[in-house]
């Protein structure tokens, strides 16, 4: 590729191969980053270079361009989560069953090719997908907070303990002495719920 960067990588017939590294015809938005001989591949491929990263004279850094790109947006919150799950009635039981939460029926999901249910959590909503999920069941870490999950505030934590005791649903408290608590659903995805007033 004319303008490439790349570096000899073993390829399975024993023979090198040129792997792309750093493509400068495609570096219009981010500049001409310095990329010297000196400079080392990351595990990835690519070379690294200091934060931040420097750019050739005439040409500004990424992050005075990205400040220039992102702030005409004008972001207003987190409108909903989507999560996986194997069995929407099943879903359904723990999120409204021990939960509390409510269906948002402005929201019908007969326009989408899979079963789902929408509801509210607040301000926000969760979207529950009936979808194969790639993620693994088992060998997740014990404690939420050192998974993928997403956080709510709630104005009092321990009526939200009683119910998840109530329904024998592990949960773990968090690790900086926050009032809060990380549980997991049907389909481990991991909720943390953390004791604030409401912000909107």
């Amino acid at each position: 590729m004319q303008g490439c960067v790349g570096r000899c990588a073993p390829a399975r017939s024993g023979r090198a191969r040129a792997v792309p590294v750093f493509c400068a015809a495609r570096l219009s938005f981010f500049g001409r980053f310095s990329t010297g001989p000196n400079v080392p591949y990351n595990k990835y491929g690519f070379r690294q270079v200091s934060s931040p990263m420097t750019a050739s004279a005439g040409s500004a850094t990424v992050a005075q361009k990205l400040v220039g790109v992102a702030g005409g947006v004008d972001f207003k919150g987190v409108h909903h989560v989507a999560l996986l799950c194997q069995n929407l009635e099943r879903s359904l039981e723990f999120y409204q069953g021990v939960l509390g939460l409510e269906i948002n029926p402005e929201r019908p999901h007969s326009k989408l090719p899979y079963r789902g249910a929408w509801l509210w959590i607040g301000p926000e909503m969760i979207h529950l997908m009936e979808l194969p999920n790639p993620d693994p069941m088992s060998g997740r870490p014990e404690h939420g907070g050192r998974d993928r999950h997403f956080c709510v505030g709630v104005a009092a934590v321990d009526p939200l303990v009683a119910k998840l005791e109530a329904a024998g649903v592990p949960y773990t408290k968090s690790m900086s002495g926050r009032p809060a608590v990380f549980f997991r659903d049907p389909d481990m995805n991991c909720l943390e719920c953390v004791e604030m007033e409401a912000w909107r």
